[in-house]
């Protein structure tokens, strides 16, 4: 009897150590959607997608990667893929500019899933896994079909990913909702007053 009360006990801890490895960090850095105000329009530049635009990515260790267009931006996902999964070696600095509107969720990970977000990404980086197109994958609908494959966001089919996850600040505001959860540490930085930012 008493065997059987130390192996389940041994069996519990196991259990409890294994649900509660959070020794490893990835960070899913988003730059906000932004346009010129009217009197800086002369001296500030125009991005991409304007206030529904900016960029969303995953940091593992001192990498960052992220989903972008080359060459034109498709309609319709083709063949012909105008896309690269661009990894970049940040050296210990910001994933983007001080002056931009950003946030950064530190999201805890097992090491299996540590080590499954390093494998996809490196896999994506090596061969780019499908065309950017506007009614297709794009840096927000790829960075959630990431997520989802190492258990951090729900799965759902490519299509319904495309429709659900459009743009950056769809993926942001379920990570919000997320971190609120499960107590994950958010970084920000509020942009320079020059410019039109993206709200939540």
């Amino acid at each position: 009897m008493k065997w059987v009360l130390v192996i389940k006990f041994m069996f519990t801890l196991s259990f409890l150590f294994s649900q509660t490895d959070t020794s490893h960090f990835i960070k899913v850095n988003f730059l906000y959607g932004s346009k010129p105000k009217r009197k800086y329009r002369s001296t500030e530049a125009k991005y991409f997608g304007g206030l529904h635009g900016g960029h969303v990515t995953i940091q593992i260790g001192d990498n960052d990667y992220g989903f972008e267009p080359v060459g034109g931006v498709h309609i319709f996902p083709r063949k012909k893929v105008h896309a690269d999964f661009i990894e970049v070696q940040l050296n210990g600095k910001l994933r983007y500019h001080k002056d931009s509107k950003t946030a950064a969720f530190i999201i805890p990970v097992s090491e299996k899933q540590y080590h499954d977000v390093e494998r996809i990404t490196k896999c994506y980086n090596d061969t780019t896994p499908f065309d950017y197109a506007f009614f297709g994958m794009r840096c927000a609908s790829t960075t959630h079909e990431i997520l989802a494959k190492v258990g951090i966001l729900k799965k759902k089919k490519r299509f319904f990913n495309v429709i659900t996850t459009f743009y950056p600040k769809r993926l942001r505001k379920k990570l919000f909702r997320l971190a609120k959860k499960n107590n994950y540490t958010i970084i920000r930085t509020e942009g320079k007053a020059s410019r039109k930012w993206e709200k939540d």
